[in-house]
């Protein structure tokens, strides 16, 4: 009797959810159209898109009540977090699609970062192999300096040049 009780549960949350994210979509989409119905210039053309931005809201409410509700839910704690009920986060997210697109982009960024890393010892290696290039173009330099240089007795100058080696190892 109580799993029958915790499936009417389920299924009355998930129509919940379902009707709030309606509702939102719906709400999103009246705002949207109401300035060219008042003005008379509204465009049946443009119907397609607002039943897909109406489909995006249900899908994005119905996402935000079920799957990210409840880690919300737990983080706002017994405060605020109490009164935004699955119901509630479907109407936010039906009407707020796009805020919902960019929460799911975020976790898929998380997620990412910690499969692929950070992508600090990409930037290190690339660094590292810069600095080794600038390094071995100097070394390649040295010894036509010191060519150049043959016929000169200048201590001055063969010890600026043995100055550059040492900095260089």
């Amino acid at each position: 009797m109580e799993s029958l009780a915790n499936l009417f549960d389920g299924i009355w949350t998930a129509l919940n959810a379902f009707m709030g994210a309606g509702l939102g979509a719906s709400f999103y989409v009246l705002l949207k159209t109401q300035p060219y119905l008042v003005n008379r210039s509204y465009d049946p053309k443009y119907n397609a898109a607002y039943i897909s931005r109406f489909i995006t809201g249900v899908i994005g409410g119905v996402i935000l009540a079920t799957a990210i509700g409840p880690a919300l839910g737990k983080q706002l704690g017994s405060g605020a977090g109490a009164t935004l009920t699955p119901g509630v986060l479907a109407i936010l997210g039906g009407y707020a699609a796009e805020a919902v697109e960019t929460i799911l982009q975020r976790l898929v960024d998380v997620l990412l970062a910690l499969v692929r890393g950070d992508g600090s010892v990409q930037v290190q290696a690339k660094a590292a192999a810069e600095q080794a290039e600038k390094r071995a173009t100097v070394q390649g330099l040295l010894p036509e300096l010191e060519a150049a240089s043959a016929g000169r007795d200048d201590a001055k100058f063969k010890e600026s040049l043995q100055k550059i080696r040492t900095a260089l190892k």
